[in-house]
Formats: C-alpha cells, sequence, structure tokens
C-alpha cells in the first residue's frame, strides 16, 4: 500500500513547489485570462467562461469506455494562456500537452499513459533515431483524468499518477521528485512524489477559477530544477560502436569532477518510490558534461547514486570513522584475555592483528575515489497526515531477484542525494557463477566483520549485493547503515529496520526474540527446539550476530536458487519471498527447528558435495545455540568472538570440498 500524506492545498504549494507565485502574480494572471476571454467577472465572482457546470462532462470531452478523458481542450487552452502571461523575474518552463497516451523511455516493455501532461519548454532529452512518442524525460508534470465519481474510476486515477511517478523516477536518474494532477469530476488534487515521502493536497474545486490559477502557475512558472531535474546530472546521447546506434548515458557531476555511465550494474526495486532508490553504474571520468570523451588514461570505476536519509553520514564519513578505529586498534591491539578475543586461535589473533598494524584491512573494502552530496528531498508540509484510504491494495509481483528494500521509520526526514564513486569494479556475490568463488569471498567479508566486531560497529545491511568479489578477493560494501554498537545509547526502544528483507536476521525482521528460557533438566548442547515461551524479551537491537546471520541467509538463497537442476521451490517460496505471510514464521522454524531446517535441505540435489547441507546445517545450528545461550545479555562481547571461528572453520570445510567448477551458478529468470 502507498504510503501518501495528505494537507490543505496552501500548505502543498508553499512546501511542495518554489512558491514562486504569490497574491499579486495571481491577480496578473487573471486579468490577462479576462483579456483572452477564457475568465468571466460576474459582480465579483469569477468564472471559468467556456467550461459547463461538470467541466470534464461528455458534451465537453470525448471519453474512453473506462470514464478516462481523451480531450481537454477547455484546460489545456487555460493553462497555455496563463504560460504566456508576461511576469517579472518570471518564465514558464513548461506548457501542456494533450493526450500522449504513451511515453518513451528506456525501461523495456514499459507501459506508461497519461491523459495529458505539462512538458518542458526546453526539451531534457536528446533527439534519438526513431522516436515519435512524448520522452518521459520531458514530462515535468503528469495528468489523469475521470469524468464521473465512481469509486473504481476514482481509484484507477489515483493508481494511475502513481504509475506514471513510479515508471518517470525509474527510468530517469535525472529526477530528484515528480509532480501529478488529477482531476476526479471536477475536484483537482496535487501530488508530489519523491524519496523521502509523497503528498496529495485536498481536493479543491476546478471551477474555483483563483485556486486553479494560483496552483496551475505554481508549476508553469517554477525552474526546471524546481520542478524536479537534478542540476548535477545531464542526459546525453552517445553512438555506440558496437550496437551501431544513439544510446542515452548520463553523466554525474561531483563537485569539479564529471563521471559518464557506460552500463547499469544493479538498480533498486522501482515498485518502491519512497527509500535509497540505489543505482549503480559503471563509469568513466570525463571532462565535462558537454566533453564525453574519456580522460587519458582514465580507468573504469562503479558509480553508487543513492539517497541517504537527511544530516546522515556518507559512507566516506562512515568509512573513515572505522579506519580510525582500525588505526587505533593497531597501535594498541587487545590482549588475549581481552572479550573480544575469546575463543580465537593463535592464527586467527595473528592475522587480525597483522591487517590492522599494516592497514591491509582496508582491502577487505572498496576504495572511495569521490563521493558528493547531492540534492534534498522537501521536508513535510504543514498540516499533511498520513491518508490511508486512498487506494485499494496493489497487487504485488515478486522478482526471482531480490531486491533492496528500506523499511523506512515514519518521521518523514528529507532524505539527500550521495554519489560514491569507487576505484574497483566489482561482481555482487549474486553474479558470480561458481560457488568456490561465492565462498572464498564470503570468508573475505567474514573477517571484515570481525574486525568491525573488534571495533564495536555493526554492518547492519549485509545482503548479497553488499559482499562483492574483486579479482577472486571478497570486499564488504556499502556502510550507510553502519554504526557504532552501544547499547548506552537510544535506550531500549527498537530501532528501524533496514536491509533487504530476505536477508536479515529473524530477530531483526520479525521482533520476535529467539531467546528462550532453557528448562533446569537440559544442558544448552540439547535445546534446539523452540517449545518453550520466550521471557518478555527487551526491544529488539540490531547486534553483531546479525550481520553474520545475515551471511547465513546470503549462502542459503545462493544454494536454493542459483544451482540448477533442483526441485526447492517449496523452501524458496517459505524463505525469500518476503510477502508471503508465513514468510516470518517460515523463516523462525527454519532457524530454530533442525529437523525442519533438515527436512527442507533434503530437496537440494542429491549429486552436490554433502559438505553444503552439512554446513548449512552447522552453521544454523551455530546460530540458534548462540542465541539461546546469550540470552539477553547482548552487550556481553565474549558471547560473539567465537561464532566468527566456527563460522570460518564450516566455510573452510565448504571451500575444501569445491574445487573451482564443482558446483555451478545459474542467476534464475525474473518471475512472471
Amino acid at each position: 500500500m502507498p504510503d501518501i500524506l495528505e494537507g490543505p492545498p496552501a500548505a502543498w504549494l508553499q512546501c511542495y513547489t518554489s512558491d514562486c507565485i504569490g497574491e499579486k502574480e495571481v491577480d496578473r494572471i487573471i486579468l490577462a485570462l479576462k483579456k483572452e476571454g477564457l475568465v468571466s467577472d460576474d459582480e465579483g465572482t469569477l468564472r471559468w467562461t467556456d467550461f459547463p457546470v461538470k467541466p470534464n462532462s461528455a458534451n465537453q470531452q470525448s471519453m474512453d469506455k473506462d470514464g478516462s478523458a481523451t480531450t481537454d481542450t477547455a484546460l489545456g487552452a487555460i493553462i497555455n494562456a496563463i504560460a504566456e502571461v508576461p511576469l517579472p523575474n518570471l518564465s514558464a518552463s513548461c506548457r501542456y500537452e494533450d493526450e500522449p497516451y504513451a511515453t518513451d523511455s528506456e525501461v523495456s516493455g514499459s507501459q506508461h499513459r497519461i491523459d495529458g501532461c505539462l512538458r518542458l519548454v526546453k526539451s531534457m532529452s536528446p533527439t534519438a533515431p526513431k522516436r515519435s512518442k512524448v520522452p518521459t524525460s520531458d514530462i515535468a508534470v503528469s495528468f489523469e483524468f475521470k469524468c464521473d465519481e465512481e469509486p473504481d474510476h476514482r481509484n484507477d486515477t489515483r493508481w494511475k499518477a502513481l504509475y506514471s511517478a513510479i515508471h518517470t523516477l525509474h527510468s530517469d536518474c535525472q529526477r530528484k521528485h515528480m509532480y501529478s494532477v488529477t482531476i476526479e469530476d471536477n475536484y483537482v488534487s496535487l501530488w508530489y512524489f519523491s524519496r523521502s515521502h509523497s503528498a496529495k493536497s485536498h481536493a479543491f474545486d476546478l471551477l474555483d477559477v483563483r485556486a486553479v490559477v494560483h496552483a496551475l502557475s505554481a508549476l508553469i512558472f517554477s525552474t526546471i530544477e524546481d520542478l524536479g531535474y537534478d542540476a548535477n546530472i545531464r542526459r546525453v546521447s552517445e553512438w555506440d560502436e558496437e550496437a551501431k546506434e544513439d544510446r542515452i548515458r548520463y553523466v554525474y557531476r561531483l563537485a569539479d569532477r564529471f563521471f559518464k555511465t557506460l552500463k547499469r550494474r544493479d538498480e533498486y526495486d522501482y515498485l518502491y518510490i519512497a527509500g535509497r532508490a540505489t543505482r549503480v553504474w559503471e563509469v568513466v571520468e570525463v571532462a565535462s558534461f558537454d566533453d564525453l570523451a574519456a580522460l587519458h588514461n582514465a580507468q573504469r570505476m562503479i558509480l553508487r547514486d543513492v539517497w541517504l536519509e537527511g544530516g546522515s553520514d556518507t559512507e566516506r564519513e562512515i568509512q573513515r570513522k572505522i579506519f580510525e578505529r582500525c588505526d587505533a586498534l593497531g597501535r594498541d591491539f587487545p590482549s588475549e584475555q581481552d572479550a573480544r578475543l575469546k575463543d580465537v586461535d593463535d592464527a586467527t589473533r595473528t592475522l587480525l592483528l597483522q591487517r590492522l598494524e599494516d592497514g591491509s584491512y582496508k582491502q577487505l573494502f572498496l576504495t572511495i575515489e569521490a563521493d558528493y552530496r547531492g540534492a534534498t528531498s522537501k521536508p513535510l508540509a504543514k498540516g499533511f497526515t498520513p491518508a490511508p484510504y486512498l487506494f485499494d491494495e496493489l497487487e504485488y509481483h515478486p522478482n526471482q531477484e531480490p531486491r533492496a528494500q528500506t523499511v523506512i521509520p515514519r518521521e518523514y526526514k528529507p532524505r539527500q542525494r550521495n554519489f560514491v564513486v569507487y576505484q574497483e569494479v566489482c561482481s555482487a556475490l549474486h553474479e558470480l557463477d561458481d560457488l568456490y568463488d561465492v565462498v572464498q569471498a564470503l570468508l573475505d567479508v567474514l573477517l571484515a566483520l570481525q574486525i568491525l566486531f573488534l571495533v564495536s560497529w555493526i554492518h547492519r545491511d549485509v545482503s548479497s549485493g553488499n559482499i562483492l568479489s574483486y579479482m577472486g578477493r571478497g570486499k564488504l560494501s556499502d556502510l550507510e547503515y553502519a554504526k557504532e554498537f552501544n547499547l548506552s545509547r537510544g535506550g531500549r526502544s527498537a530501532e528501524p529496520k533496514t536491509g533487504t528483507p530476505i536477508f536479515m536476521a529473524v530477530e531483526v525482521q520479525s521482533r520476535f526474540s529467539i531467546y528462550m528460557e532453557a528448562p533446569p533438566s537440559e544442558s544448552m548442547e540439547d535445546i534446539d527446539q523452540p517449545d518453550a515461551p520466550a521471557s518478555s524479551p527487551p526491544a529488539i537491537r540490531h547486534n553483531f550476530q546479525h550481520d553474520l546471520e545475515s551471511m547465513f541467509w546470503i549462502l542459503t538463497w545462493l544454494v536454493v536458487t542459483h544451482i540448477p537442476g533442483q526441485d526447492c521451490a517449496v523452501m524458496s517460496n517459505e524463505l525469500f519471498h518476503s510477502k508471503d505471510p508465513r514468510f516470518h514464521i517460515d523463516r523462525l522454524r527454519f532457524l530454530v527447528d533442525s529437523r525442519f531446517c533438515a527436512e527442507r535441505l533434503e530437496s537440494l540435489r542429491q549429486d552436490l558435495p554433502s559438505s553444503i547441507r552439512r554446513g548449512l546445517l552447522t552453521l544454523r545450528a551455530i546460530l540458534h545455540k548462540r542465541y539461546l545461550s546469550r540470552g539477553h545479555s547482548i552487550g556481553d562481547m565474549s558471547t560473539y568472538s567465537p561464532i566468527y571461528g566456527l563460522f570460518r572453520n564450516v566455510l573452510h570445510t565448504i571451500a575444501d570440498s569445491l574445487p573451482r567448477g564443482t558446483v555451478r551458478l545459474e542467476r534464475p529468470p525474473p518471475a512472471r
């Protein structure tokens, strides 16, 4: 269900537009419309001269069978007449176009249909061959009409406005936010869609001349950037010699440096508007927006475009804090009696000391070449409150390939765009085609997580897209949600859930504590079933073991879904379909019930090395028993330190039975 807020039109205009139109400008525009014969003044009452009582009625427009307006010449004439009015220091950025119906973008198979739009006077889309439809990138505001008050038609209009925003924000990375106007019968609503939140104005009468002029002129006379176009990104067209055609690319500006996109590497789930909306591009540095040739000796790099919560640290800033802590630990390494080194073997302790002393721990993370804080979404307008009644439920069509989803705390804080360029061009874990390479990458990332543990930091977003493989070695990326583990901060309240749902630790995802009091007659080694009730657990706080549990789910997911020739549909749906109502229950059972886990793993291919099935069972048991033995003492560092060694032993055992090429991986096709 989309999360939309609603409030007064005046507050909407003041907060969500440039607020460039005041009463003086409205008076001037209305005077011009009177001269054009579009507005009459009957004893101080303003009226549209060309509108009937029901401005969207059939005698004014022809309609589709579902009630959609197909023409709206009167409204279009009014809008474009407003655009012609000369105003001091203001000029129209867009004009109205009627019934484009289908728009053109780079999203394959997209169907972006609208009833009308405000189209930019100065196109943001370079000319491309054989283009006949309106480019999505030139549509500043979409319009959707319904000419009756039928609830189904009204709901359809709102969904079309939402889909228009989803499509536009997904297909054109220039866009910071998107506007829509809906007219239901003769009532107008204004919509703002952003990565922070979406907001709709209360409906107002289309026959209210002054309100309509104010609303439309506020959009028409906004600058291109105020309409939602990011000045730090430019859309360009470049000849692709391999494809033998022009291709749309984007040039990102990071302060005084410019990076041209070459290939998209990963992208967010576009069913969600709000959130991080992460895009990952393969890029090369160029001289400027206009000079697209690669700089001399420029190497391919990775650019990550992500919306962070306003005021939060960037990845570079977080990485700097972590590295400073690591360097300090390298100069003053803890003794063997330190709780963080409990049950750590001599070889691992020596490796950790060496990595921290010589700085080679940095090889376990990405090298940041450049970063830049960009645009910020608008704050929440005054008087706006959630309006859950606006939509019927949207049918969800899951993708086979999971995408990161951030469950946003509903504080509606602004989000700020952040560009990060990394030197290494890596492959995400789910892009690898050999299980051996997956396990090797996991071993390196396990070491990275253990180093974070030594300096009391948790990652909080371990996923298949955040574990990378570079030249055969693993790297841990995406530190935006990493934070210091400090129980003295934030009290006992629950933290917002972050990350990809199917890789989240069960406790974090379900808010259910796995800890249960053990019956006195049984030892901890014998307890493996969830028979006893939880004993009033405190609010769930993300801890070090939760990051390790995410690694367990990642490995399980890859084994279940990426090894061909298996009949694992039941297990895949139970564990990795986050929209299923039983999702939390099945994942909890898989983690705490050894029989349930073993039964599900029987569906794996019988010819696989036995170490794979046995390794997953062992990792499950390690996690479950450690949750039980720790209880509510999540601040006891000695309860975490042994897990890293236990995980490492299991992964080494799996790797030893998997010479490269033994188990090939294939990415499953998207679900239809």
